[in-house]
Order: C-alpha cells, then structure tokens, then sequence
C-alpha cells in the first residue's frame, strides 16, 4: 500500500497517512549481521502545516515601511521592536538569518550582525536603537521609500527532534542525523547515524535505509535516492519522478535543479542536492549545494581525543564533533535556503540533500536537516504497529498514562511584578520523570511557540502592559527512561490566560510581533535511530 497526502488550501494543513509498509520501496533483508531489527508493518498518520512556497512566517516590525538611500535599506524600529534584539536569548541573534520581501521587487537573505557596524552587502545591523540598515548591492542614487516584510529565525532554535523529522516521496520515513543512545557511544555522546565511520555500522540496505529498534524503516542520508533512479520502481511510480531528467538523472528537472524528494514536518520541501548557482536566479546553472558544517578543529570539552578506537573515534563520527560556519557553504544551520525553485518560481524555503562536491555518492554531515529545524516541528504524529501485524512492541505490559494532578492557573498580576505559572504532573500506574516545555500564544490561543529555556514545572514571566491576553500552556512527556512512552504523551495541559494591570515601569501599550506558528513540538521522542 502506498503512502497517501491530501492537502487542504484553506488551512495549508497536509495529512499523510500509510498503512503496512510504504510503497514503492525497495527494502534488504532484517535483521542482518549489522543490525537486529526487524520491518514491523506501522500505521502511520501524521498532519502538519504545508509551507512549500513561503519563507516562513511573514512579519514586520511596528513600522513596515523602509527607505533606501545609498546601499541602505533603512527600517524604523520601535522601542517595542528593539526588545526583540536584546536580552540573554532574544529572538533575533547575532548570526541570525532574515529574509526580507521589497516592495521594489528585491528578495534577499541577510545576516544580522548586532552592533557591529559592517557595509557588506548581504548582511544588517542596528546602526542606532531605532533603525535598522540592510546592506545591499544596488545602490540608490535618490532616496526611494517602500514597504517590507521579513522572515527571521526565531522560530528556528529548537533542535532537531530524535525519530520522525519527515517523510520522503515513497511515504518511507526521514529521520535526523543521529544514532541517538544506540551502538554504545561515549558518555554524554552520540554516533552520528550515517557517514562511513567503521564504529557506526547500522546495516542499512543497498536502498540506504533500515528499521530501528520498533521497526520503522527509515532513511537518515541520501543514498536512498540510488534506488530512484531511471529503471527503478520510483522512476515509474509517477511522471513527477520519471517523466523528465537531467542528462538522464530523473531526479533532476530538465534545467539540472533537484527534484522535490520528500517534506520535512516543519512544512518545508526536502530537495536532492542540486539548486541554482545563484538563488533567485534560475539561469545562474546548478550545481550541488555545499553545506556549512565542518568537523571541528579540535575535541569539544569532555569528547576522547580524535583517534581511531572505540574509545578514541575518529573526528567526525560523534554528532557533537560538528559545528555550523557561517559563509563557508550554500545552506545555513538548517542545511536548507531561500530560493527560487521549479516548482516555486517566486521562491521559497527548501531543505537540500548534502554530498561531496566531487564524488555524489559520498555523502555529507547533516545530510538531509541540520541540528535545528527552520520552523519547530511537531512531533505528535501516531505510528503504531497494527494489532494484527504481530511482534514487536517496545516493553511489555500497559503503556503508562500521564495527567495532571494540578493544572496551571490563570493570572492577574500588575506590570513589572512577576506571574508564575505551575502544574504538577502524574504518571501511571507508576511514576516517573517526565520533560517539561512551556508554550506561549500571543493571539488568544490560535497558536503557541515554544519558550527557550521553560523546561520546568514552573514558569516565572515578568508581565508588561502588552502581554496582557497572553496564553501559557505545559506539555508533558515521557516518562523518560521508562521501556515505553505514555500512550497519551506528549500531554498538553490547559491553556491559562495571563492579565496584566497598569502600566508600571517602562509597560508599553504596542503590539510585540511574537512568533505564532503552529502548534510545536516536544522533543522526547525517544526513537534509537539505529
């Protein structure tokens, strides 16, 4: 049985769904000398919102109008905007990516830089508290005006969940770059899951994938694309893969930019490795798209010394040996870009596969998606071994439940005093730890972000004047260690409402652009990766 997507316009919500195993798909035989798993058939439903064609999420600051003088593409910020560049975590970094949409016509990446004065095209920089310069090629020779809106990363800080990250184009599953807790690595490591190392040894078939530890077959590198090509099962599966090709590739567009060969639950399109030369421009040529990590030059604190044992591994073997470098590849920390693409002419935000420049078939770190996602992905999907599929479940027993024997509570506090929200949870029919993430909405509870750092039973916020309808929820999951996740987990507690009095010291009445995505994610999914 083949996987299935619908996708609903108005909502831009897509459901995959599957049952038994995917189809077309080529699989080896399990378990083998590399690996004790076995295939097990999974239902598999999953829905996330569809963001194949945007940049993100569109947003402006309190001014959304700009004027160019010079190589400077001014925007006004308020005092309100500025709070969104300071403090311990802001939401935008120094090192962050922007995308920014003219009302010129002009669509460009840049890097925010801070305080630090920089006249490089391509990058930004608050110049004074109220004004932000983007630096770019064309200069104006009159000042002109227009209006902006822009596409930042704070929505991008949360790392790549273990297990589940997408599905690939035969509805097989795509998980992240890790081996997670499996084939034993250092204390406090972890294998990455893919590569050529002889210490990572998954016995992954000749289609470039294998079962974890509950069965899911799933690819963690591009080498699956070996068993799409011309002749294969997926060259004939429909005319998307087999109808066109580059110089006999079929997965390649006759113009030699990669095909769309998966989606990533974040909502963005997974491409082959293949984009323009030149983002927004579609006759710059292709060529494979270069990744910005690199093995760090010398061992992360606490890592064995770069060696070539088991207790000594070679450089590039644990996931932590790696480190993003701004401006040393095509992609960002996400191994992805904004573009232009063939099948989104007016561009769009893409994942694309990495390999070697000179040999394709070596593949290269993170492979498909980088250490953090664009946009947080939701994990909570079902995957299930059918009843009548037999074998396989992870522990025996009852799965455990989770609920809250105190729910948080709604809050009435004046601006500039402190609102702290708490719940306490239950595991059954015994108890256990659990992973706590607080979520914020700043839109009444259509939609909740993810507070870095609120990973507690409580939440402490100092309340200004604008926060006032702010929603707060808890998710719960877990429990951790235990030999099976709570059947109900991730668990979301109520959602409580946050009021704020007066204006105290420094409230402000304006709007704060929050992010507002879809609803997120927790991150304990446990899967092997092995």
């Amino acid at each position: 049985m083949a996987a299935t997507a619908s996708f609903d316009n108005s909502t831009k919500v897509i459901t995959v769904a599957s049952t038994l195993l995917p189809a077309p798909v080529l699989t080896g035989t399990f378990p083998n000398d590399n690996n004790p798993n076995t295939i097990q058939e999974k239902d598999f439903d999953h829905d996330f919102l569809y963001r194949g064609g945007t940049f993100g999420i569109a947003r402006t600051f309190d001014n959304n109008g700009y004027t160019h003088d010079g190589y400077i593409k001014r925007v006004t910020i308020s005092v309100n905007d500025l709070t969104l560049f300071t403090g311990i975590s802001p939401d935008i970094a120094v090192d962050d990516h922007i995308m920014v949409v003219f009302s010129d016509g002009l669509k460009q990446k840049f890097v925010f830089k801070g305080t630090t004065f920089t006249s490089i095209a391509g990058e930004c920089w608050l110049s004074t508290d109220t004004s932000l310069d983007f630096i770019v090629d064309a200069q104006a020779t009159t000042p002109v005006s227009g209006t902006y809106e822009y596409f930042d990363q704070r929505n991008g800080r949360s790392a790549t969940p273990l297990g589940q990250i997408g599905v690939s184009g035969n509805g097989v599953a795509i998980f992240n770059p890790s081996a997670g807790a499996g084939l034993n690595p250092p204390s406090g490591f972890s294998w990455v899951a893919a590569g050529e190392s002889p210490f990572v040894n998954s016995g992954e078939d000749s289609c470039g994938g294998h079962p974890e530890q509950n069965g899911i077959y799933h690819y963690h590198d591009p080498h699956f694309l070996d068993c799409w090509k011309s002749g294969s099962s997926m060259a004939s599966y429909n005319d998307y893969y087999g109808a066109t090709q580059y110089n006999g590739d079929n997965i390649r567009h006759p113009d030699g930019h990669s095909k769309i060969i998966g989606i990533a639950f974040d909502g963005f399109p997974i491409y082959g490795p293949y984009g323009y030369d030149v983002p927004f421009d579609n006759l710059s040529g292709t060529r494979t798209m270069r990744t910005g990590y690199a093995v760090r030059d010398t061992e992360v604190a606490g890592r064995p010394d770069y060696g070539n044992t088991a207790d000594n591994p070679p450089a590039g073997t644990l996931m932590e040996d790696y480190e993003y470098i701004e401006g040393t590849g095509d992609l960002d920390l996400h191994n992805g870009r904004f573009a232009i693409t063939p099948e989104y002419q007016d561009g769009t935000y893409a994942y694309f596969l990495t390999v070697d420049e000179t040999n394709t078939d070596i593949t290269k770190f993170p492979f498909i998606v980088g250490l953090k996602t664009r946009e947080t992905i939701d994990t909570t999907f079902t995957s299930e071994t059918p009843a009548a599929g037999g074998g396989g479940g992870a522990g025996d027993g009852p799965a455990p439940v989770l609920s809250f024997s105190l729910q948080p509570q709604n809050a009435t506090v004046n601006a500039g005093e402190t609102a702290t929200f708490t719940v306490t949870k239950l595991v059954s029919p015994e108890d256990g730890p659990v992973a706590y993430q607080w979520y914020r909405s700043t839109d009444g509870g259509f939609a909740f972000a993810a507070i870095t750092g609120a990973t507690t039973n409580t939440y402490s916020v100092t309340a200004l004047s604008y926060m006032t309808g702010y929603k707060y929820r808890c998710r719960i999951a877990g429990p951790i260690g235990a030999p099976q996740a709570a059947s109900n987990s991730p668990l979301d507690s109520n959602a409580v409402t946050l009021t704020v009095t007066g204006t105290g010291s420094g409230g402000s009445t304006d709007n704060r652009f929050d992010s507002t995505s879809s609803t997120l994610d927790s991150t304990l999914q446990t899967y092997d990766g092995t």
